[in-house]
């Protein structure tokens, strides 16, 4: 007998012949390969590399590029693009009051005396880099299923409703449920080899966690391919089906990676995947937004062809420059990369008296993207919908 959930993604005939969609790209194809189909690429680039050390140095890359820029890519599209002004003014608990109530009560935990708060401040650091990321892998499944949502809806909206459950058990169920499970589980075998957990025997470090990791593995494999059945059933078009294997590639690479191997692939593709859908409705935000200029000075379609690359460059270059402060907040010394290139800048925030300041300032912004992005693709709202529709299909 199938499990309910599994009765969700196994609503097709087992043979039928569909015609794929294939036009019905966010942008066009080779922008949405490159960003928000990272997953895909990304992926066999890791299972193929996985143990050079190059691979290390690509992410740096990463890291400085991509880290902030995507972290601050909804403040701008909520605060920086004209489609949202009125959105914006309209709800200004959603996206002014709220956020500054929760930046401001992080710092507030961080810096109360311990004679009001009797907790050390590391312990608050850590309660707080714990519940970020319980709501970072609740957010990186969220972004998943917008992005299968948002390409269904392009390639075959009258189907869209249909596939809406099985969107949210893939995206919950493989990308945080399983997630989850495979970082214990190598957690479980890290602290196994170090004896750290004597009282578990050495069977089940050495084989029963192994064969876990194997059957997860299949497991993963299984629900990605009944998922890219399904989508090529439905007519959710090449889009989808390519979204749908990145995230199978990177949930498989969970169970398969070191846990720094599989943290590398799983946040390079979230960031591409939110600077790619942003710096898009960026872009189309300022070719919307320009009609005078465009019939005084004439500017031809090359130049709404650069815009989006104006606004990835302004949110990389204010990456490139912010990540030595906000990576202040990792959770010790030895684990920065601006520690590489700028080892007397991070010795002295380090040592400096607004080293807690700049570590809840850090971990604010996380919470605050994770906050914003949800404001600013909230399409059940329909003001929110009408203003995020301008900028996709600009």
């Amino acid at each position: 007998m199938i499990f309910t959930p599994f009765r969700q993604i196994l609503p097709y005939p087992p043979f039928k012949t569909i015609k794929l969609n294939t036009d019905c790209w966010v942008r066009s194809p080779a922008w949405d390969l490159f960003w928000l189909h990272s997953g895909v690429w990304l992926g066999l680039l890791f299972f193929t590399f996985s143990h050079q050390p190059a691979l290390e140095m690509f992410y740096i890359a990463g890291v400085f590029l991509f880290w902030i820029a995507h972290r601050f890519s909804s403040f701008y599209l909520a605060w920086g693009t004209r489609a949202y002004r009125n959105v914006c003014a309209n709800q200004p608990w959603r996206f002014v009051f709220f956020p500054l109530i929760l930046g401001i009560s992080v710092i507030v935990v961080l810096l109360m005396p311990e004679t009001v708060l009797p907790v050390s401040v590391p312990l608050r650091i850590l309660g707080l880099l714990l519940l970020d990321f319980i709501w970072g892998m609740h957010h990186f499944a969220a972004q998943h299923y917008g992005m299968l949502r948002l390409f269904h809806h392009r390639s075959n909206p009258e189907t869209a409703t249909s596939s809406n459950r099985q969107d949210r058990f893939f995206c919950w169920g493989a990308g945080f449920l399983l997630v989850l499970i495979a970082e214990l589980l190598h957690g479980t075998s890290f602290l196994q080899e170090k004896q750290i957990l004597p009282l578990l025997s050495m069977d089940w470090g050495n084989e029963v966690i192994p064969l876990i990791l194997r059957l997860g593995t299949l497991l993963v494999l299984a629900i990605t391919m009944i998922m890219i059945r399904n989508a090529w059933l439905n007519k959710s078009g090449l889009p989808r089906i390519l979204y749908i294997l990145g995230v199978g590639i990177m949930v498989t690479g969970a169970f398969q990676f070191e846990p720094f191997q599989f943290l590398m692939l799983w946040t390079l593709q979230h960031w591409m995947a939110a600077l790619g859908l942003a710096t898009h409705m960026g872009g189309n935000d300022i070719s919307q937004y320009t009609t005078a200029e465009k019939s005084l000075l004439k500017i031809t379609s090359s130049v709404k062809f650069r815009n989006p690359w104006i606004v990835l460059l302004l949110l990389c270059t204010l990456s490139v420059i912010l990540t030595p402060f906000f990576e202040i907040e990792a959770a010790s010394a030895g684990t920065r990369y601006s520690e590489i290139f700028f080892p007397s800048l991070m010795e002295l925030l380090e040592n400096s008296n607004w080293f807690i300041l700049l570590v809840g300032i850090g971990i604010a912004t996380g919470f605050l993207h994770y906050l914003m992005d949800r404001a600013v693709y909230r399409f059940s709202d329909f003001e929110t919908r009408l203003s995020a529709r301008k900028l996709l299909y600009g």
